[in-house]
């Protein structure tokens, strides 16, 4: 049996979903996004994924290229946000 979907409901859908969207990369604390073969590693609820998802990349970032999962680039807000999230199981 199908159901109907209004198309306001459809359009909502898609703009709310991807921002909420998890990624296979997401670990307890932390919300990661891949973006350009690169995971973006955050705190979970900080300012600075908050600003990442406003506005994109943020100005001040660090990275460490293929030291992520199968070989990505991780970029985080700082050293301490992929210390942290490299520790976490």
């Amino acid at each position: 049996m199908f159901k109907r979907i209004s198309l306001a409901a459809a359009l909502a859908a898609a703009v709310v979903l991807p921002a909420l969207a998890a990624t296979p990369y997401d670990k307890p604390g932390f919300v990661t996004k891949v973006e350009n073969g690169r995971l973006w590693v955050f705190k979970e609820g900080s300012k600075e994924l908050e600003q990442f998802e406003q506005h994109g990349e943020p100005t001040i970032n660090v990275s460490r290229i293929g030291e992520g999962p199968e070989g990505m680039t991780l970029k985080a807000p700082g050293n301490d946000v992929i210390d942290a999230y490299m520790a976490t199981k």
